[in-house]
């Protein structure tokens, strides 16, 4: 089959753009490939696998209701430590007293 000159170098010139947007998109290809891979080991490189300290665990949001309750279980805590170091107190100012005492009669 024979193909005019005007119509064989349409398709010569066709061709060789279809070669050379090939050639370009293989080309593109390997540099997103070889961009993908580095960016790849970066991330391994990056990533810590063996972290010295357990993360902290984020802590819930606290609406007024939960602060309140803590609040209050605060005040609790402050009152039994009050009486707790009022028993003490009394108990020591006793026991100094009867020191004193002990002192006094031995001296005496």
């Amino acid at each position: 089959m024979f193909v005019a000159r005007p119509r064989y170098a349409a398709l010569r010139a066709r061709y060789q753009e279809v070669v050379e947007e090939r050639d370009e998109a293989v080309k593109l290809a390997a540099e997103r490939l070889s961009t993908i891979t580095r960016q790849a080991e970066e991330i391994t490189r990056l990533r810590d696998t063996t972290p010295d300290t357990p993360l902290p665990q984020p802590r819930p949001v606290q609406g007024d209701t939960e602060l309140r309750r803590q609040l209050r279980l605060a005040r609790q805590a402050m009152a039994s430590l009050d009486q707790q170091c009022r028993t003490l107190q009394s108990s020591n100012e006793a026991q100094a007293k009867e020191l004193r005492e002990l002192r006094e009669g031995s001296t005496t």
